[in-house]
């Protein structure tokens, strides 16, 4: 068995991959900018490893990788955020000579990564999104406005960037929503006014907002982007509300997302893990691309326990070139991100929901022993690493670093 690298050990998706590797006998570092996490305290981890953090300068980050990987016999280095994968990336010919790298190309990544980049490869492919345009000035906005059936959203093509070595990361929430031309307008000056000389002229798209469910499907791809595994799940639950990571979901299976997807990813010459997004109006059966997230995502947990292993499929692909059948899955599967994630959609749903608390409540308690990213009873101590960092969130929010929703901004 190879030895295994996995950054971020503090994320739920980390966390997963450490587990999925650990359980079939591979040795796995798990590294991360802090020194207490989910990931350290799993049993499956093996060895510890702390960087600097990639958020507040990314150049010590690459570089205190490079010596590590340099440093040890790693057969697999697998990104899991943002946050690690771009810097890794862009750097990518220094570190290959040691260690694969578990992620596309850089040019080939950034098109999941540029939302714009995503949407004019969807256009030319036939696959459906919302009409969209890209902001370039105030003017042009003004001149364009009327031409939307409301509401709209004011979406940042990245969700992360870098500005002087220092991360920044923007999420859509209520104040990225306009409901009028003038609404827009306000808030469009809003947001540009809040990054002033932070971010250039072109960043935010507008995009008509699409009534639906949120439903991901999670692929992984070969070299030749034929397809190696498959797996489809629903958004009960997400937050923030307006739209983010799913904190209540259940795997199903829906035939033309697939094929949307497969369209998408093979125009972009795709290798690896992704997740393609949808909105799907399930009335009037209208389909619509939100995103593609290159890299593993964040309700991983799910797809494993519902019989598709993507961490050990990854690393049999690329260390042992393995060939595989694709497999079925458990339909109807449903599993839960308890903390913090669906407790902050209480939180947020008890504020915003336009049903009684009474009824919020009621949904909340409705299915209190469902399976769970994080709480296991197999690898119980990685919830005490989780209720750590919940509360470095909350101090990093208290001390205005972060919002409630999780954006990160350059102090």
């Amino acid at each position: 068995m190879g030895l295994v690298l996995v950054t971020d050990a503090s994320e739920r998706a980390a966390l997963a991959v450490i587990r999925s590797l650990g359980k079939k006998g591979v040795k796995v570092v798990a590294a991360d900018a802090t020194g207490f996490n989910a990931g350290f305290l799993s049993k499956y981890c093996a060895h510890k490893v702390t960087y600097p953090s990639p958020m507040e300068n990314k150049e010590r980050f690459v570089e205190s990788l490079l010596r590590l990987v340099k440093s040890m016999k790693l057969d697999l280095l697998i990104p899991i955020t943002d946050f690690t994968m771009v810097p890794i990336l862009e750097r990518r010919e220094d570190f290959e000579p040691y260690v694969k790298v578990a992620a596309p190309p850089y040019e080939v990544a950034m098109k999941a990564y540029d939302k714009l980049q995503t949407i004019n490869i969807a256009k030319r492919c036939g696959v459906p999104y919302p009409k969209t345009l890209l902001v370039n000035d105030e003017k042009t906005l003004k001149e364009m406005a009327g031409e939307f059936n409301y509401p709209v959203v004011i979406k940042p093509r990245m969700k992360v960037f870098w500005r002087d070595g220092k991360a920044i990361m923007l999420k859509v929430t209520s104040i990225n929503y306009a409901y009028n031309k003038e609404d827009l307008l306000i808030k469009y000056k809003s947001l540009m006014s809040k990054l002033k000389g932070i971010v250039p002229s072109d960043f935010f798209l507008i995009q008509e907002y699409v009534q639906g469910v949120g439903y991901g499907v999670e692929v992984l791809m070969d070299d030749s982007s034929n397809l190696v595994a498959l797996f489809m799940h629903k958004r009960l639950r997400e937050y923030p509300v307006t739209g983010g990571a799913s904190t209540l979901r259940v795997s199903v299976w829906d035939r033309r997302l697939a094929k949307y997807s497969m369209k998408l990813l093979r125009a972009m010459n795709w290798n690896g893990v992704a997740m393609v997004e949808f909105k799907l109006d399930e009335k009037g059966g209208c389909a619509s691309l939100m995103e593609v997230n290159g890299r593993f995502w964040g309700s991983l947990p799910l797809a494993i326990n519902a019989g598709v292993d993507f961490p050990y499929l990854l690393y049999k692909m690329m260390l042992e070139k393995d060939t595989f059948a694709i497999k079925g899955y458990k339909l109807g599967f449903i599993e839960r991100w308890l903390i913090p994630g669906d407790l902050l959609w209480l939180f947020d749903s008890l504020l915003s929901s336009h049903d009684s608390k009474f009824i919020t409540l009621k949904k909340f308690l409705s299915s209190p022993l469902l399976p769970d990213d994080i709480i296991s009873s197999g690898d119980f101590m990685p919830t005490i690493g989780v209720l750590v960092d919940v509360l470095r969130y909350f101090t990093k929010v208290s001390q205005k670093k972060r919002t409630i929703y999780g954006e990160a901004l350059a102090g």
